[in-house]
């Protein structure tokens, strides 16, 4: 334990006291020659050797070490020490030993640059590989690493500055150490990747602030690594090797170089001439700096590895964990129920879905936009084929030791084992697919999200959503490398990772011993890191001794601590007992509220202000241990606790940690001032947070979503229902034993699925902008009939379900025909399916749905196509063919390039009734005269541009062509009036009322009051959320209904209220 706080030291400084050394005056005339050293990752003739499980991520950040730069840029202090402080922190934060920076000098570039010899497969595997992941934005992450393996090598000619990356290593481990088989002569090789993920995440950091950065490791670098330590005043060169204060020689690099302008650090003054109290003497012994000391620099010091960090093994062992889990009755859930997953879907309501887009929730802000590329990358490392020639490893303790010390070893806080029940696997995954669980056993990871920055962090202001991505990107590694290793020796193993995991985490931490149920709900609470910690799973088959759950105490200090639920800014954190939820006895938040406030957070990214203010979030001090003491020993004492926790002031805003700048992402790329205030709250010790003054609802299994990627809109007020319904755990044990089911929360799937999964089998380009692609069953079946005019609700991505009309013959069933226009200025649903939808792909399309039918008995039809608008009339024309009924076909486009379909219109068996009219080349259709020449009884269709419709359906009225047989259909928004919103009214069949701000549309209202309503375009063109109307006067805003139509029906995602405080009484 530390005897000094660091609540006092910036975080540029470090935990080292660097700046107490002496330094030159002025930078080197020239460097000292230093060694390059070689680097082994690949050791054939050593399998157990852990940086065997490495190599494959080092590859992968060597890949990823140039990027594009953002070209918007970034509105940031135009000082260079300021930047260098900024950079430095951001490298503490993730973990640096060191941090300096130095003017690039030439003769640092070397005349043969490094290049590994790893990273040609991987690169090949982001240029091909599908995930099955569909977590937010991970297309477009996919999308942008393919163009990036493809690009040129950039030089850094134009380079001017260099950040350096110091990662000390740890002790040695000893010959014949339990736990020691794996991690053998693997220092550098570690240090190497720890550094390098480092430099990866700031050389993106930096791209995304609109400066060139670029990666230089062990590995693969264009500079000398230890002429720039020397240079930026981290080494010195002595005795014939670099030499770092208070680390000696043991110690990796990794390079950032940039033409970002940033204040250099001087030289080191030879380690001779450095002050003994601070290299050797007290203060270095006490560490009264507040940084590290020579007490704790090493927490292996005097521990084995496989021991830990922290002296787990003084907690108290118990058989079960201490909240009761009916492992009989937990019913598996899918993936798809997970609330991200549900807000990415619509499920949620379309605020919570356009928050989401893109990832927008995690990448508006610029260190979460960093680290979010390299987290991307490595979810096609998480899994793997199995080396199925390796000797049997049938020790279970000797497994557990050795997994454990190769966890602490390469960087976990805390690592515990159990077994993986099949109750602790999702159902299906994250596609729909059903789960057949493969492993049986499970070792979770633990990763501290870091007490300094979130001393400076409200929890819910631009850092959060950094913490957790940080915590996140550092377990895919950790863990990744931890299951290629289990692969490698012969047993499958997977990392579940926050992009692409297969199991609940929580109850998996549980029977590990690695924490204990929270008031915060699903946070598993561990008694030397508190709430500030996001975890991880790896699962194998290879046998393991397990751990025993843990009691320290906290259940009775949480039911006397309301600090969070007090604290949570969307008061999703409940304050009354804790209640049986999926078959776990649980304190259950509302994480309906939770996950919308984190996703649509405006002075913020994000939230874990939970986390932050929770009395379990210590800094590790010697002073701190009679807290802990007694808030694990002395049940009575908690609500004493609790209150001094408050009276000291424990969870407010440090301003001496804040180092990161307030930038929010803007629509153009640049980062910019927030738009709104920053969060920046303090606590609030007078507010008396009673639970029969919330309203909190919980989805348990009964109402979890079908499992396929498809939207399935929420009920709130079952919700609501289903938590008032909850029960305590004896009452759950009661019933249990009478034999009864009536409060067990069983899942059931249901057979109808509302998607088909499918695949492309052909991409055509048809001009520039517009692509042809044909979709078909996997296994060649037959596909679901369809009728002209019918379209596909295709699942671009989970926040872009987009309609597209089919425009093949309605007779072929092998194969479904959709063309997209991609529109670089619309809301980046085609400008993504251009980029991601290649041969093969897979897909998932909801069945064939028609809004725009055919009348098929009229004397004659008039198909009217503009642009991209042709699809549906092609369908048309193929289904008017078969009947044998008359008909013209009328295709308009500016140019004859843009006449995607002119080809194969010549080619169709009913050409001649085809009609081609190119503005560019005075063939611009007549439309009156055409209107004027139609028989008697003929139906008009169109699609295109708005003005083209308008024009199309203004000349067919004009021929006197009635309404009823006037047709159209909107592929995308058209201009709209400038309407003034205002709040109303409205009244559902049952007399229920719900009041529509002027803020909201009728839809959004509907299901923030938990009625279910269908949502897919929000734009008013594809009638999905059509309601009857019984009375009211609407200003109706919608493209898809006619005036008759009108008299009776509303669509909720854009009609309202004529008259302010109207009320409109809905078939609902």
């Amino acid at each position: 334990m530390k005897l000094f706080s660091s609540k006092t030291r910036p975080m540029h400084l470090g935990p080292f006291p660097l700046e107490r050394l002496r330094r030159l005056q002025a930078p080197h005339d020239r460097l000292p020659k230093t060694p390059e050293p070689e680097l082994r990752f690949e050791r054939p003739e050593t399998p157990q050797s852990i940086c065997n499980a490495m190599a494959p991520f080092q590859a992968m950040m060597d890949v990823l070490r140039d990027g594009p730069v953002n070209r918007a840029g970034a509105v940031i202090p135009d000082s260079p020490q300021e930047r260098a402080n900024h950079l430095k922190s951001f490298g503490y934060y993730n973990d640096a030993s060191m941090m300096g920076v130095c003017a690039l000098p030439r003769e640092a570039r070397l005349p043969h640059p490094r290049r590994s010899q790893g990273t040609a497969q991987l690169a090949e595997g982001l240029r091909s590989r599908q995930t099955k992941t569909l977590a937010a934005g991970v297309d477009v992450i996919m999308a942008n690493l393919r163009d990036a393996v493809d690009a040129p090598e950039t030089p850094i000619d134009g380079h001017s500055h260099a950040l350096v990356i110091l990662t000390a290593y740890p002790r040695d481990p000893r010959a014949g150490e339990p736990g020691s088989d794996w991690i053998m002569d693997a220092q550098a090789e570690r240090a190497c990747l720890r550094g390098t993920e480092n430099a990866t995440v700031l050389a993106e950091y930096i791209r995304q602030l609109g400066f060139a950065a670029k990666v230089h490791s062990a590995t693969t670098s264009d500079v000398n690594l230890g002429q720039l330590a020397v240079a930026a005043g981290l080494a010195v060169m002595e005795d014939g090797s670099l030499q770092a204060p208070w680390i000696g020689p043991r110690f990796g690099l990794a390079v950032v170089t940039t033409d970002m302008a940033l204040a250099p650090d001087m030289p080191l003054a030879p380690l001779a001439e450095q002050p003994w109290s601070v290299l050797k003497g007290p203060h270095w012994q006490l560490g009264t700096h507040g940084g590290v000391s020579a007490r704790d620099v090493d927490p292996y010091a005097r521990r084995d590895y496989a021991m830990g960090p922290h002296p787990f093994e003084t907690l108290k062992r118990v058989e079960e964990p201490t909240t009761y889990i009916d492992a009989a009755n937990v019913p598996r859930v899918p993936k798809r129920g997970d609330l991200f997953a549900r807000g990415q879907f619509g499920d949620m309501g379309p605020k919570v879905q356009n928050a989401m887009k893109g990832g927008h929730h995690v990448i508006k802000s610029a260190p979460s936009a960093a680290q979010r590329r390299l987290l991307g990358a490595l979810i096609l490392l998480q899994d793997g084929p199995v080396n199925e020639g390796a000797p049997e490893a049938g020790d279970a303790a000797r497994n557990a030791a050795n997994l454990k010390a190769a966890s602490y070893f390469l960087g976990a806080d805390a690592a515990g084992l159990s077994a993986c029940p099949d109750w602790t696997w999702y159902s299906h995954d994250a596609t729909g697919t059903p789960i057949t669980p493969p492993h049986d056993q499970a070792l979770s990871l633990i990763i501290d999200q870091g007490y300094d920055t979130m001393e400076g962090s409200s929890g819910d202001d631009w850092i959060a959503v950094s913490q957790s991505m940080r915590a996140y990107l550092r377990f895919s590694m950790l863990g990744g490398v931890l299951a290629q290793h289990l692969r490698n020796l012969g047993h499958a193993a997977k990392a579940h990772t926050v992009m692409d995991g297969d199991v609940l985490q929580p109850p998996l931490l549980l029977l590990a011993g690695l924490g204990e149920v929270s008031r915060i709900g699903e946070v598993i609470l561990n008694p030397f890191l508190g709430p500030r910690l996001k975890s991880g799973v790896v699962t194998t088959t290879l046998p393991v001794a397990h751990d025993k759950p843990i009691d320290f105490g906290l259940q009775k200090f949480c039911e006397a601590c309301n600090k969070c639920a007090r604290e949570c800014p969307s008061g999703a954190i409940t304050a009354g007992p804790k209640k049986m939820f999926n078959g776990y006895e649980i304190w259950k938040s509302d994480s309906q509220k939770c996950a919308t406030y984190r996703i649509t957070n405006q002075g913020g990214a994000m939230c874990g202000r939970c986390m932050k203010t929770c009395p379990w979030n210590l800094e590790g001090l010697f002073a701190e241990a009679p807290f802990r003491w007694a808030a694990s020993n002395i049940p009575a004492a908690a609500p004493l606790l609790a209150k001094l926790d408050d009276k000291v002031g424990k969870g407010r805003l440090n301003p001496v940690k804040k180092w990161w700048w307030d930038i929010e992402r803007k629509p153009s790329g640049q980062f910019d001032t927030p738009a709104q205030p920053v969060n920046a709250r303090d606590l609030q010790p007078e507010l008396d947070l009673k639970f029969e003054d919330q309203t909190l609802a919980v989805y348990p299994a009964p109402l979890a979503p079908h499992p396929w990627p498809y939207p399935d809109p929420m009920n709130r007020e079952a919700g609501i229902k289903a938590h008032a319904a909850l029960i305590s755990a004896d009452e759950h044990r009661r019933k249990t034993a009478a034999g009864e089911t009536d409060h067990l929360h069983l899942y059931a799937v249901g057979s109808d699925t509302p998607v088909l999964d499918l695949r492309i089998t052909a991409v055509e380009e048809l001009n520039a902008t517009t692509r042809l692609y044909d979709i078909a069953h996997p296994e060649g079946h037959g596909l679901p009939a369809w009728t002209a005019g019918a379209h596909l609700d295709l699942v671009v991505a989970p926040e872009y379900l987009r309609p597209y009309s089919l425009l093949g013959d309605p007779k072929d069933r092998s194969r479904y025909r959709i063309a997209v226009l991609r529109e670089d200025e619309g809301r980046g649903g085609s400008a993504l399916l251009h980029r991601v939808f290649t041969q093969g792909r897979r897909i998932f399309v909801g069945k064939p749905v028609n809004h725009f039918e055919l009348v098929e008995g009229a004397s004659h039809s008039l198909l009217m196509g503009g642009g991209i608008g042709i699809t549906p009339m092609i369908a048309f024309a193929h289904r008017l063919h078969a009947l044998g009924r008359p008909f013209d076909l009328h295709y308009s486009a500016s140019t004859r390039e843009a006449a995607a379909f002119a080809g194969e219109l010549a080619q169709a068996a009913w050409a001649d009734r085809v009609h081609l009219h190119i503005s560019a080349e005075d063939t611009r259709a007549d439309l009156p005269a055409i209107m004027a020449r139609a028989p008697e009884g003929t139906h008009v269709y169109t699609c295109g541009a708005d003005a083209y419709m308008q024009s199309v359906m203004a000349a067919a009225e004009g021929a006197g062509i009635p309404e009823e047989a006037r047709h159209l259909e909107y592929f995308s928004t058209p201009e709209v009036p400038d309407y003034e919103n205002h709040p109303f009214t409205l009244k559902l069949s049952s007399g229920r009322e719900i009041d529509v701000g002027a803020e909201e549309t009728a839809a959004e209202a509907l299901i923030a009051a938990g009625v279910p309503v269908d949502l897919k375009c929000s734009d008013g063109i594809c009638g999905v959320c059509k309601c009857g109307l019984r009375g009211g006067e609407v200003e109706h805003r919608d493209f898809v209904l006619s005036a008759k139509q009108r008299e009776g029906a509303i669509i909720l995602c854009q009609s309202r209220a004529a008259q302010p405080g109207g009320v409109l009484e809905l078939d609902l």
